[in-house]
């Protein structure tokens, strides 16, 4: 399969993932963010019901977090589009590539850490988080470990840009 064949199955995908990421944040946000205030409300005390002013708040802590997360990994798919574009011009071993991987490992770096914020907010209205929390730390520890990926690769790919640039040199 030509790099150009596999450039546009990646930017094919990356497109779904936008499509995705731009429905979620224009059109589900804030029935999202409403669903993660009632799973707040799951197997809580029936006496520790929040005040409607600490909903209102979460509500649009929610939705700006929603937000947020969307505008940070429509960041990350640029820089994957930009990589994927490359490797369609047969530029695949290039620093610019090197680059790009990691701007997408500090991309989901910061939405992990995002997340974990997101499980303690809810203490500060003083509103008991319930179990969402679990979900919340998965979701963290998945951006955190495709993070990781992505500047493990940023990492391989740079000696593969030194190894290239050294024969370069030996031709």
């Amino acid at each position: 399969m030509s790099q150009k064949r596999i450039a546009h199955f990646l930017i094919a995908a990356g497109a779904m993932a936008a499509a995705g990421i731009l429905a979620l944040a224009l059109f589900y946000a804030p029935s999202l963010a409403q669903s993660l205030l009632f799973a707040l409300s799951v197997g809580n005390e029936p006496g520790s019901i929040p005040s409607d002013a600490q909903l209102q708040a979460l509500y649009w802590l929610g939705l700006i977090g929603v937000w947020t997360a969307s505008l940070i990994f429509l960041l990350a798919l640029y820089e994957y589009f930009r990589v994927s574009l490359r490797i369609g011009k047969e530029q695949s071993f290039c620093q610019e590539n090197v680059k790009s991987l990691q701007h997408i490992a500090f991309f989901l770096a910061v939405d992990a850490v995002l997340w974990i914020i997101a499980i303690f907010l809810p203490g500060i209205f003083a509103v008991p988080v319930g179990p969402v929390w679990i979900m919340f730390l998965m979701i963290s520890m998945a951006h955190a470990a495709l993070g990781l990926l992505a500047l493990g690769l940023s990492k391989l790919l740079s000696r593969a840009v030194a190894i290239q640039q050294e024969n370069d040199l030996t031709v």
